[in-house]
């Protein structure tokens, strides 16, 4: 698993990155009768901080097959599903 300093050094490159994608579309955007706004890339930017945030720096879901000692689940549920 990544340091929260090397997540924390990828999500600065991906951001300023993503930045210099954007600085680059605008200026060479090939119809200037409709030039690029800033709200062309907000979904974008959205999808970018929720993988720069949460996902990022998300802890990995223990492995139900290692016992409790070595990172697995502390309760596995043997109950079987109830029938429809």
């Amino acid at each position: 698993m990544p340091s929260p300093h090397e997540c924390d050094q990828f999500a600065a490159e991906f951001q300023r990155r993503f930045d210099a994608l954007i600085n680059w579309a605008h200026q060479h955007w090939p119809d200037k009768n409709q030039p690029l706004q800033a709200e062309d890339f907000s979904a974008s930017r959205r999808e970018v901080a929720l993988l720069l945030g949460a996902r990022l720096r998300t802890q990995p879901t223990p492995d139900a097959n290692l016992p409790p000692a070595a990172g697995g689940e502390q309760y596995v549920s043997v109950a079987p599903a109830p029938w429809p």
